[in-house]
């Protein structure tokens, strides 16, 4: 009997006496019964009473007896009422047992039943508890998954496959831009999604799963998005069959892996263009085992070794570089290995040919997961042809391509080093500025490879004459440098130049013609003379340039007297330079004077310069600094402008001005010509043709001389007449009075000296006037100060003359009063 029967047949044992106790419940009615019974016993004890007496004193005569029966009936009586009222309490208490009996039973089972009604109800409130929790436990999980969907690119995908319900998660759906609507809710909407590249394939691998019935699907394809961009999806789910093995439905996620695709396919492309990089890449690259075994080789490799690669696979690495370099190699090799990290380096490569490459070799270690060492890979770059252009520039950078000694920036270098060296042990060194004297004379009469020629030939007598007693370097043009090394005294330097001087005497023959070198120098001695090289070529260069301006050919040690001067030079030019801005030059003229009559035929121009703090200064002293620092050309067209102004103004005031001579710089004319600005004077002021002359100098002729015959030759054109000034003093000759484009000859002061005394020379000046006048010239003789001089000039037909006899240089206000005169008066 199972649970369920005993609890039945006890339900049905509970109604019976439900039932009975209903039915007693429903009989009982407290007052009747009471009344009942009090009426009963009211009843029978009337009859009793009443009967018994009468039935007695009928039947009983006796009195006494009557009474004793009477006590007799009365106990009888009582016990008849007694044993009555003992049947119904008895009755009544029975029930009333039978009711507390079944009170207490079902008392104690309503009390069992209340105990399980509060264990279960404790039960019952566990497991709501329990069921409460796990439906917030559930609530939690869902809210996860849901965050966990909703933050991820996943999209959840369910398909009904047995209805065909093809459903996308909210989130997914968003993701690719679609709305909830947008899709045929079908497995025919995921199918018009894929790429068309894709879609077959893809529907293929899902029917192969539904069909297979086992594992997880999973498969990868493009699906459009509603913008018209595809993205490339991780498709994963599993499927539920039925007991048929029908499918009913499939679940899974769709995972966006558009850009690990992509990295893949870049990943794959950088590996398959480092391959080619590898392959094609013009630098050696070597794979080697941490043994030093070749492992892989690019094909470059191969090349430039001029090994196969199958030549160089396991071979050592060591066998590609020479034998005295290995045990360097094997050294730097374990460094390597043990994690040094080490820069990139030099090292030459020997080829299956045995010729030396220079390679810039770079390392990189490869290391395993436990980072041991698993390889390395060496980078060369071929610096063969780099090296050797770097040794190339070297040279350029160092040397003179001409000479190929060491030039300014390598002598600098040495005497660095000679400066260190020298600190240490005491000793000091000569340095010598040497320059070539009239150097520009070669290039410019016989051209610059002539020049070049004489350059070599002055470097090797040098070399030679220096030796191993220090070195030589070109510092430019025509000036060389020689360090003298550890020298005790000034006469070691001498003693060197000397040799010089002695072997350049020897003539250099050059296409036949001989040619005799001479030398200018300037001589330092460190540390007395500086410490440093700009100091000692610049002291050194004072005394060379002192040297040439005392009379060339010759050296000199440098004094501090040297760098006064040259201080006084550039204070010099910045006078000049001030002078100019503030017009402080002013016009002197001289007359040039007719010997026979005394009329003033010609002025020279001659400028004069009244500094404010040093008074008078000297042509003599600021045009030579003019010339050097190039202000001679302001300062020319300044005189030009002047004297033009002063014609006119003249000319203006009815005064016969007579013509203007005007001194052109040698060094202006040579350099640069006839400048536009001088022109632009020139036609600017209109003054009359017959009213200029230019005088100039032979040492223009001589520094260069087709710019100075163009000018000649323009000036001619437009009839302004040339002089030939200072005739007889430094590289005069004879030949110029034929060749050069002159119409007056003016002889220098320094021949009419001593005529008066030296029959010798009596005779050369009066022969230089002849051969004047005989090329048509007019002849003109500079410096007369005495009467005497006068007279012996006009007495051998010099009929024209300038000196101080007739008048020094004055301003222009006091030539305009001698103008009005027209006469000069002397002694004639």
């Amino acid at each position: 009997m199972n649970q369920i029967e005993s609890g039945n047949m006890e339900f049905e044992k509970i109604d019976g006496e439900l039932d009975r106790f209903s039915k007693i419940r429903e009989d009982i009615d407290p007052g009747h019964e009471a009344r009942k019974i009090i009426l009963i016993y009211l009843l029978i004890g009337s009859i009793w009473i009443g009967l018994s007496d009468k039935a007695l004193a009928f039947l009983f005569g006796d009195l006494e007896f009557i009474t004793t029966v009477s006590t007799w009936k009365g106990w009888f009586y009582v016990a008849i009422t007694g044993w009555i009222f003992y049947r119904i309490i008895k009755r009544s208490l029975c029930l009333y047992q039978d009711s507390v009996d079944i009170i207490f039973e079902n008392y104690k089972g309503l009390s069992y039943t209340h105990k399980e009604l509060i264990r279960t109800e404790i039960e019952l409130q566990m497991k709501y508890r329990e069921l409460d929790e796990s439906i917030n436990a559930v609530n939690v999980s869902e809210q996860r998954y849901n965050l966990a969907v909703q933050g991820a690119n996943d999209g959840i995908w369910e398909w009904d496959v047995a209805n065909d319900v093809y459903r996308f998660s909210e989130k997914w759906l968003s993701y690719c831009g679609y709305g909830p609507d947008d899709l045929d809710p079908t497995i025919n909407g995921l199918r018009s999604m894929i790429h068309p590249d894709d879609r077959n394939k893809a529907m293929e691998i899902l029917e192969t799963y539904i069909a297979d019935k086992k594992g997880e699907y999973q498969n990868i394809f493009k699906i459009r998005c509603k913008d018209g961009s595809y993205k490339t999806v991780l498709s994963k789910g599993v499927g539920v069959w039925d007991d048929k093995g029908n499918p009913i439905r499939m679940a899974g996620s769709h995972t966006d892996i558009t850009k690990q695709v992509e990295l893949q396919n870049s990943l794959k492309k950088e590996r398959e263009l480092s391959e080619n990089i590898i392959e094609e890449s013009a630098n050696i690259i070597i794979l080697l085992s941490p043994k030093g075994e070749i492992l892989r080789v690019n094909e470059f490799a191969s090349k430039i070794s001029g090994y196969s690669e199958d030549d160089l696979l396991g071979r050592s690495a060591l066998e590609l570089v020479s034998d005295e370099r290995q045990s360097d190699i094997i050294e730097l090799y374990y460094r390597l290995l043990e994690g040094e990290a080490l820069n990139s380096m030099e090292e030459k490569l020997v080829t299956k040919e045995g010729e030396y490459l220079d390679i810039l070799w770079s390392f990189s270690v490869l290391h395993d997961d436990e980072q041991n060492v698993r390889g390395i890979i060496l980078s060369g770059t071929d610096i063969t042809e780099r090296k050797q252009m770097e040794a190339m520039l070297y040279k350029q950078a160092y040397y003179d391509d001409l000479t190929k000694l060491p030039n300014r920036a390598l002598l600098a270098s040495k005497v660095k080093e000679l400066v260190k060296r020298d600190v240490g042990d005491g000793s000091g060194f000569a340095l010598i500025y040497i320059d070539i004297d009239n150097f520009k004379h070669i290039n410019d009469i016989h051209g610059h490879f002539a020049g070049d020629e004489m350059l070599k030939h002055m470097a090797k007598i040098l070399i030679a004459m220096v030796g191993t007693k220090g070195f030589v370097a070109r510092l430019s043009g025509d000036e060389f440098i020689v360090v003298l090394e550890k020298i005790r005294s000034r006469e070691e330097a001498v003693k060197l130049l000397e040799a010089v001087n002695q072997s350049i005497k020897k003539p250099w023959i050059y296409m036949e013609h001989d040619f005799y070198i001479n030398v200018s120098s300037g001589i330092v001695i460190y540390p007395d003379d500086g410490t440093d090289l700009d100091t000692l070529l610049k002291r050194s260069d004072l005394a060379m340039f002192e040297a040439k301006a005392s009379g060339k050919n010759k050296y000199l040690f440098f004094t501090e007297r040297m760098e006064l001067n040259s201080k006084r030079f550039v204070q010099m030019e910045s006078m000049i330079r001030k002078a100019i801005e503030n017009k402080e030059f002013q016009l002197y003229y001289q007359p040039e004077v007719d010997l026979k009559t005394g009329k003033i035929v010609k002025l020279e121009a001659l400028i004069r310069w009244e500094h404010k703090l040093r008074g008078f200064i000297s042509p003599g002293e600021f045009i030579p600094v003019a010339e050097q620092t190039g202000h001679i050309d302001a300062i020319g067209d300044w005189v030009l402008n002047e004297v033009c102004e002063q014609v006119n103004e003249w000319l203006g005031k009815g005064l016969d001005a007579p013509k203007i001579s005007v001194n052109l710089s040698s060094v202006r004319l040579s350099r640069t010509g006839v400048s536009s600005k001088t022109m632009d004077i020139l036609t600017d002021h209109c003054v009359s043709s017959g009213k200029l002359e230019f005088e100039i100098t032979e040492t223009a002729v001589l520094t260069n001389e087709e710019n100075v015959l163009n000018s000649l030759l323009d000036f001619k054109s437009r009839g302004i007449t040339i002089a030939l000034d200072d005739f007889g003093t430094g590289f005069s000759s004879l030949t110029h009075l034929q060749s050069l484009p002159i119409d007056v000859l003016k002889i220098d002061r320094s021949f009419l000296m001593n005529v008066l005394n030296n029959p010798k020379e009596e005779s050369l000046y009066l022969g230089v006037v002849s051969l004047a006048q005989s090329l048509g010239l007019s002849v003109v003789a500079e410096g007369i100060e005495t009467k005497e001089q006068a007279e012996f000039l006009l007495k051998n037909n010099c009929d024209l003359g300038q000196g101080y006899y007739f008048s020094k240089a004055i301003p222009a206000e006091d030539i305009e009063l001698l103008l009005k005169k027209g006469v000069l008066e002397f002694d004639r």
